[in-house]
């Protein structure tokens, strides 16, 4: 599954945009919602979600990455509906409730880790999800790692961690420099959802259709 970013897309050309992804058949929309309390930057304000979703049937991938995301869980809520929604397991306490709001709201919801957190944060609540977003770094806008083997075994580790727990269903999701041979190599680690920005899909030299058609292509 592709999900572009859009924050990486002309944002004065959205609906512009929007009709691009479209044309590329991408699957998802990511959606970065920051406040600077979990990142040092802020981005798009999540109201323009509901804008989206009424001009495309593209699903929205919110990806929150604010401090304790339970403070506005409720103004997030009405976004839900048909949409997917991660948390970070380094932001809250509350991850389970987060997760279970998110469902009745009518989201598919998810997990994100960074780079350097440890896959038994999301232990105990498998089941419950359903996707997970694995960061090839820091959330925002913190540093890439190079993809090693440590960080491609990660990936491996997490495919294995939800079969084992019977969440065969459950999609990885990688995030952060997803490059055409990034995303391959996580690919072969078992990741199935690739968020798509700069070094891959939007760049100055092809158009998105054209990018997104080249990156499946690559990955067949």
């Amino acid at each position: 599954m592709l999900a572009p970013s859009i924050m990486c897309a002309d944002l004065l050309n959205l609906e512009r945009e929007i009709r691009l992804l479209e044309e590329a058949k991408v699957e998802l929309i990511h959606f970065d919602v920051m406040d600077t309390t979990f990142t040092t930057t802020t981005m798009l304000p999540p109201m323009l979600i509901s804008a989206i979703n009424k001009i495309t049937n593209i699903p929205v991938d919110i990806h929150v990455m604010i401090d304790k995301p339970q403070r506005i869980i409720d103004y997030l809520l009405p976004y839900c509906k048909g949409n997917y929604i991660s948390f970070h397991t380094e932001t809250t306490i509350e991850l389970m409730g987060l997760i279970k709001k998110a469902k009745d709201a009518g989201a598919k919801a998810g997990a994100a880790l960074n780079y350097a957190t440890s896959l038994s944060a999301i232990e105990e609540v498998l089941p419950s999800l359903d996707f997970l977003l694995l960061i090839l770094g820091n959330g925002g806008t913190g540093p890439r790692i190079d993809l090693d083997a440590q960080l491609l075994h990660k990936i491996s580790r997490a495919r294995k961690m939800l079969d084992d727990a019977g969440c065969e269903h459950v999609p990885i999701s990688v995030d952060g420099g997803v490059s055409f041979e990034v995303a391959k190599k996580t690919m072969e680690m078992g990741a199935n959802i690739f968020v798509l920005g700069t070094k891959s899909i939007y760049n100055k030299e092809n158009s998105v259709v054209e990018q997104c058609n080249a990156f499946r292509a690559y990955l067949s």
